[in-house]
């Protein structure tokens, strides 16, 4: 959509005006668009809405008390022990910014709020999510990563599969707060 608008713009500037600065001008332009398109694909990502996301009922965003955790790294990672010391939190300011399963052993009782854990599949997480993924670059530990934005909350959720058939059970999920 944005590339056909570039293009027609480009067309009307040329035939219209007939100034090849202002060609040059606009596929230099054109070309920075691109660029941007290609380098940044989040741009181009629809929101998903994300409010009240965490895992097994701890939401990112949320105050936590610390006296309920046990410090793992550096006062910035902690276990959750009241609520399921199998979640590792990012702690900033006794705020949730980050939630990542610890996933040995594999824990199924653990879900997103829309339902999903590590019993569920591809297939699963896009009928919950919706469609409005993208694809991870760069996934250490797993061959495939998808993440879901809601750009107006600042809430990401990711899922880590080890291909992207229907069929490929999740491996973990994170949950972040921007």
């Amino acid at each position: 959509m944005i590339i056909a608008l570039l293009l027609l713009i480009l067309f009307v500037v040329v035939i219209v005006f007939r100034k090849w600065k202002a060609f040059i001008i606009s596929v230099f332009s054109f070309s920075i668009v691109i660029v941007l398109v290609f380098k940044f694909p989040v741009l181009l990502q629809k929101s998903t809405e994300l409010l009240g996301e965490g895992l097994d009922q701890i939401q990112v965003g949320s105050l936590i008390d610390k006296d309920d955790t046990s410090q793992i790294e550096n006062n910035v990672i902690y276990l959750a022990l009241k609520r399921n010391p199998k979640i590792l939190m990012r702690v900033e300011k006794d705020i949730v910014k980050e939630l990542t399963l610890v996933t040995e052993p594999i824990d199924t009782s653990i879900s997103t709020m829309k339902g999903i854990n590590l019993n569920s599949t591809f297939a699963d997480v896009v009928h919950n999510y919706g469609e409005s993924y993208r694809y991870l670059k760069f996934v250490e530990m797993y061959g495939v990563g998808i993440e879901y934005r809601d750009k107006k909350n600042g809430i990401i959720v990711q899922f880590f599969f080890d291909n992207d058939k229907p069929n490929s059970q999740v491996r973990n999920i994170e949950v972040i707060k921007k």
